[in-house]
């Protein structure tokens, strides 16, 4: 999210010092196989290009002053799936997916209980 943030602002090298710290969180805590280490992975490639394309921009003006060609930079939009899981994750909130089974297994110890409770 900082990184994001630090992205829009076009501030590549503190986005890329930011995602990195969460990727090597991601990477310890989870594995290099978790979808979330991989996001992050994809999202430093991407950072990365950017920054590159920041500069070369720089180079340009400075080489050719103002008669230099200014690509303008692209920011990537986050998809709603990925917003939200923020904003759950700021205030607190953890989905935990369950499996149909682990539902029907939580349903039967609900009614156990219920049952323990009126007896």
């Amino acid at each position: 999210l900082v990184a994001r943030v630090y992205e829009s602002k076009a501030e590549f090298r503190s986005a890329l010092q930011h995602e990195k710290e969460g990727y090597t969180i991601y990477k310890n805590q989870l594995g290099e196989h978790h979808e979330k280490t991989k996001e992050s992975s994809e999202y430093l490639k991407y950072l990365t290009q950017q920054a590159v394309a920041l500069q070369r921009t720089m180079n340009e003006i400075y080489k050719n002053g103002s008669n230099a060609s200014i690509m303008p930079l692209k920011f990537t939009a986050p998809s709603m799936a990925s917003v939200l899981e923020q904003l759950n994750i700021i205030n607190g909130i953890l989905f935990i997916p369950l499996s149909q089974k682990d539902l029907e297994n939580l349903k039967a110890e609900v009614q156990r209980r219920q049952q323990l409770q009126e007896s």
